[in-house]
């Protein structure tokens, strides 16, 4: 080995200890996010998380440039009560059973019947009292009003 060699390897091992004790940079991880960050972050939408805010249930505050920002440790403590799973969802959605589907559909379909036969029975009364106001209408007009003005035949 060269001495030019040693002395930029000495040169390279300096520079990476300095930028490792004096210049630490987080890439991973930023110090706070935008609702549209945390959105993602969460899987859920931007409105979902701007909810979340205006309802108090998420910790945020705004910058100088008035934009809102959240911690991470305030969105981690916010995902656990709101955001659901797809398992959750699933077990939500399925659980009756096929006798209580059953038993409801029975239910609402003796409903319609009712609500049927119902309809029936309203329509023939509808008719009825139509019959009646016509009848009614002619016996009106076939009345004249100043008998007095009858023509003599």
């Amino acid at each position: 080995m060269t001495t030019d060699e040693t002395i930029y390897e000495a040169l390279d091992k300096g520079i990476a200890e300095y930028k490792s004790k004096h210049l630490h940079i987080s890439h991973s991880v930023p110090t706070h996010l935008s609702p549209a960050q945390a959105a993602q972050a969460c899987g859920v939408s931007r409105w979902t998380i701007m909810r979340a805010i205006k309802s108090y249930e998420l910790k945020a505050s705004r910058n100088n440039r008035n934009h809102w920002i959240i911690d991470p440790d305030d969105l981690d403590a916010w995902r656990p009560s709101t955001v659901r799973t797809v398992e959750d969802a699933q077990i939500g959605a399925h659980a009756k059973s096929t006798e209580q589907l059953y038993e409801i559909l029975v239910k609402e379909t003796a409903r319609a019947d009712v609500a049927e036969a119902l309809m029936v029975s309203v329509e023939a009364e509808r008719d009825r009292w139509q019959a009646m106001a016509e009848k009614l209408a002619e016996a009106q007009h076939a009345k004249r009003r100043w008998p007095w003005l009858r023509k003599q035949k």
